[in-house]
Protein backbone atom coordinates (compact mmCIF):
# COMPACT_ATOMS: atom_id res chain seq x y z
CA UNK A 1 0.00 0.00 0.00
CA UNK A 2 1.91 3.63 -1.23
CA UNK A 3 2.37 5.92 1.72
CA UNK A 4 2.13 4.24 4.61
CA UNK A 5 5.57 4.54 4.89
CA UNK A 6 4.86 7.57 5.67
CA UNK A 7 2.02 7.70 8.63
CA UNK A 8 2.72 9.83 11.65
CA UNK A 9 2.01 9.05 15.21
CA UNK A 10 2.15 10.49 18.27
CA UNK A 11 3.13 9.58 21.65
CA UNK A 12 2.96 11.38 25.23
CA UNK A 13 6.16 12.61 27.23
CA UNK A 14 6.57 14.06 30.79
CA UNK A 15 8.34 16.98 30.56
CA UNK A 16 10.04 16.88 33.79
CA UNK A 17 10.87 13.15 34.32
CA UNK A 18 14.18 11.68 33.44
CA UNK A 19 14.05 8.14 33.61
CA UNK A 20 11.25 6.60 31.54
CA UNK A 21 9.42 9.63 30.09
CA UNK A 22 7.11 8.52 27.44
CA UNK A 23 3.61 7.43 28.49
CA UNK A 24 2.97 3.47 28.68
CA UNK A 25 -0.50 3.48 29.75
CA UNK A 26 -3.26 5.07 31.65
CA UNK A 27 -5.84 3.10 34.09
CA UNK A 28 -8.98 4.64 35.36
CA UNK A 29 -10.38 3.38 38.16
CA UNK A 30 -12.87 4.13 41.25
CA UNK A 31 -9.39 5.87 43.01
CA UNK A 32 -8.45 7.82 40.62
CA UNK A 33 -6.09 7.21 37.17
CA UNK A 34 -3.40 5.35 37.53
CA UNK A 35 -0.21 6.28 35.26
CA UNK A 36 2.24 3.63 33.79
CA UNK A 37 5.38 5.13 32.65
CA UNK A 38 8.23 3.47 29.51
CA UNK A 39 11.30 4.16 27.22
CA UNK A 40 10.02 5.50 23.69
CA UNK A 41 9.84 1.95 22.72
CA UNK A 42 7.18 1.32 24.70
CA UNK A 43 5.53 4.26 24.52
CA UNK A 44 1.51 4.37 23.64
CA UNK A 45 0.94 5.44 20.31
CA UNK A 46 -1.82 7.73 18.80
CA UNK A 47 -2.99 7.55 15.43
CA UNK A 48 -4.17 11.46 15.37
CA UNK A 49 -2.62 14.91 16.96
CA UNK A 50 -6.02 15.30 18.55
CA UNK A 51 -6.48 12.22 20.19
CA UNK A 52 -3.03 12.61 21.96
CA UNK A 53 -3.97 16.07 22.99
CA UNK A 54 -7.05 15.42 24.12
CA UNK A 55 -5.14 12.73 26.55
CA UNK A 56 -2.37 15.36 27.56
CA UNK A 57 -5.14 17.73 28.52
CA UNK A 58 -6.93 15.21 30.40
CA UNK A 59 -3.73 14.32 32.20
CA UNK A 60 -2.80 17.58 32.90
CA UNK A 61 -2.94 17.70 36.81
CA UNK A 62 -0.53 14.73 36.97
CA UNK A 63 1.99 16.00 35.27
CA UNK A 64 3.51 18.70 31.91
CA UNK A 65 3.18 16.40 28.97
CA UNK A 66 4.02 16.82 25.79
CA UNK A 67 3.26 15.51 22.08
CA UNK A 68 6.50 13.98 20.13
CA UNK A 69 5.67 13.45 16.24
CA UNK A 70 7.05 9.87 14.80
CA UNK A 71 7.36 9.08 11.03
Amino acid sequence: MEGLDKVKCYSLKHGSKKDKPFVREVKVNCTGIDIFYGNERQAMRFASRAAAIHVSRALKDYGNFYLIEEE
